[in-house]
């Protein structure tokens, strides 16, 4: 299968997919105009999912059309080719019938030459003899005969003989005419034929070229189809597998309400420096490496959507070791359709880092981390998605830009975030 179609399609499916993490990991009090604006932003994103389904479902009726439009054209096409070759054997038949004829043509015509040929030798050879003799053996001869009319009968044979020769010259004269303007018309028929199933032939050999070329349109256009359906089905997908992820998230939130309150109120009893948001512009980043995607950057994709990159991410080595960029514990372990290998930490007052696209993780849901401690490795970074580590930092149900908590100078930027 052509995977180039597929790998283009896939960032539109996690920019959506990522899109529809819109509840908090934890249940906390907030103003409710805070919360009717995350449902609002919730049912905004929920809208962008549908018309990227829609879209992709139009895509998908679009290729089906086209499919059937060349299948059509193709019977067309088989038929004119079918066509054209009972024409062209047609025609054979008709160049074998014709060289038949004119090989009997021929030989007639060759015949019809030989015995003109004999009856003007013979000819020949009787005028030769009357010559020969001269006038005093003509005399001699017809004075032989005792009686008149036997030399009256005499000189009437040699004369009967002489146009009944010039008759059969003239006769085989007229048969020869004939036959070599019947092999002449014989022929230019041929050449006719000939030109003919050299025009059918050009015309069969360019429906062929044609219909090579349709049967590859086909291809490229069912290979498509495939694509756009695969896509939709992993579209669909990752929304329902989002969604059953959240409600998990959701029953374990309201079960550790009550901690979250309490660390609010502890927060105001520790220094000024402790917690996760005091520590914003110096964290280490998770893995060193060139950023190679930027947060917030839109992207026009292959479906027409604007997608908005929540995250950052980093090219680095192969077997770069990965590490938790502050305290914390572990809420979600595990590959998800979209993201892949997918780890999120949650490090208090409602603050989360999330990474994928990692070879490996070595920590599971309930572990606690600490700060610099390795939790992954990396691989292969030529993944479905993109390459490099992907990392997110978000508070509750928004994302911030990973380059304003971390310190940059240990990252290679490209581009200014």
């Amino acid at each position: 299968m052509n995977h180039s179609l597929f790998t283009k399609n896939l960032p539109l499916i996690m920019a959506l997919t990522l899109a529809i993490w819109g509840s908090p990991f934890y249940v906390r009090a907030e103003p409710s105009a805070k919360i009717k604006e995350q449902l609002t932003n919730q049912q905004n994103k929920i809208e962008r999912i549908n018309k990227g389904i829609e879209s992709q479902k139009t895509r998908v009726k679009a290729a089906r059309d086209h499919e059937n439009s060349i299948l059509t054209e193709l019977e067309t096409i088989d038929q004119n080719i079918a066509a054209e070759s009972a024409k062209l054997n047609e025609l054979k038949s008709s160049l074998i019938e014709h060289e038949k004829i004119i090989a009997v043509k021929q030989a007639e015509l060759s015949l019809a030459l030989q015995a003109k040929e004999e009856a003007k030798q013979h000819t020949q050879k009787r005028l030769s003899a009357y010559y020969k003799m001269g006038p005093m053996g003509v005399m001699n001869v017809m004075f032989s005969t005792n009686e008149l009319p036997d030399l009256l009968n005499f000189r009437e044979y040699f004369n009967t003989l002489l146009k009944y020769d010039h008759q059969v010259i003239k006769e085989y004269r007229q048969k020869i005419a004939v036959l070599s303007k019947a092999q002449q018309a014989l022929q230019d028929e041929k050449k006719a034929l000939v030109a003919a199933i050299s025009d059918i032939k050009e015309h069969e050999a360019l429906l062929a070229a044609t219909r090579q070329d349709r049967l590859a349109l086909l291809e490229r256009v069912k290979t498509e189809k495939t694509l756009y359906k695969q896509a939709l089905h992993e579209l669909e997908e990752a929304a329902d597998k989002l969604t059953s992820t959240l409600k998990v998230l959701k029953k374990e939130a309201a079960s550790q309400q009550k901690v979250t309150i309490r660390r609010v109120n502890a927060k105001k009893k520790r220094p000024t420096n402790f917690g996760f948001a005091n520590q914003k512009g110096k964290l280490d980043p998770p893995i060193s490496g060139t950023v190679i995607t930027l947060f917030g950057k839109n992207s026009e994709g292959k479906f027409g959507i604007t997608t908005f990159a929540n995250g950052i991410d980093i090219k680095t080595n192969s077997d770069s070791q990965i590490r938790a960029i502050y305290d914390g514990k572990i809420v979600y372990a595990g590959f998800l359709r979209g993201y892949g290998n997918l780890l999120i930490v949650d490090h208090g007052e409602q603050y989360y880092s999330l990474m994928s696209r990692a070879e490996k993780f070595f920590k599971q849901e309930g572990d606690a981390v600490i700060k610099g401690e390795i939790i992954g490795t990396m691989g292969n970074q030529a993944g479905l998605l993109s390459e490099g580590l992907h990392f997110e930092i978000r508070h509750g149900t928004t994302p911030e830009n990973p380059l304003q908590w971390v310190n940059n100078a240990k990252l290679t930027i490209t581009t200014p975030p």
